[in-house]
């Protein structure tokens, strides 16, 4: 059986009284011993610090997803694209948000159980505990949903930001491969490039050995 706290045992002793005083009619003269009742303690109860609490998610954000930012991309990739910057952002401030709304929650439950220990024994209490927990856990479940989804597209990010580089114009100096020494190629993607490298050795192979293609042609 579970034992009730010394304190409420008080609570409620006065508690009858009171009751009892009422039932039976309150007495002019009565005298009500106002020191007993001051004296009687406070529960035991936990306070949130909100500004803490709110740091500590900003804090714990920022760091997840600067690490998770800077595994998947480099530093310069981040200093260099701007949406991503912006991403960064927005996702620190999600985060923050359910890091904030977790902890909340927890307080809450707890401060439910201290109602509960202190002798609520109401229904109610119990429905509104299981309610909150049930809330707690749907937080948790997007939290982690997020995570995944956040990794994902810094994934994605990683791998557009390879194609664009490879698609951008890449210039090669041709100096060893013209008349002109400041001549040089500028070309779009992987494919060209090795194109051109290879027409360019083909050139380069014909104007050194004339003699050796003139010969070929003559035995075709």
């Amino acid at each position: 059986m579970r034992k009730i706290p010394e304190e409420k045992k008080r609570e409620m002793a006065i508690k009858d009284e009171l009751e009892t005083m009422l039932s039976d009619g309150i007495d002019d003269n009565l005298i009500f011993d106002i020191e007993s009742i001051k004296n009687i303690p406070a529960p035991n109860t936990t306070f949130m610090d909100y500004v803490k609490v709110k740091a500590y998610s900003d804090n714990n954000a920022d760091h997840i997803v600067n690490s998770i930012s800077v595994f998947y991309l480099t530093a310069d990739i981040v200093d260099e694209i701007e949406y991503i910057k912006q991403k960064i952002t927005v996702d620190k401030i999600t985060l923050s948000n359910l890091l904030f709304q977790m902890k909340t929650a927890e307080h809450a439950i707890i401060k439910i159980l201290e109602d509960i220990d202190n002798g609520n024994l109401s229904p109610r209490t119990f429905e509104v505990l299981s309610a909150l927990q049930r809330s707690k856990m749907d937080i948790v479940k997007q939290f982690q949903h997020f995570m995944v989804v956040m990794e994902n597209n810094y994934k994605s990010l990683k791998e557009d930001y390879r194609v664009k580089k490879s698609d951008e114009p890449k210039q090669i100096e041709e100096s060893d491969y013209g008349n002109d020494p400041n001549a040089n190629y500028q070309m779009r993607g992987t494919r060209q490039l090795i194109e051109t490298l290879r027409e360019a050795v083909a050139e380069k192979r014909a104007s050194a050995n004339p003699n050796e293609i003139k010969i070929n042609q003559d035995v075709k």
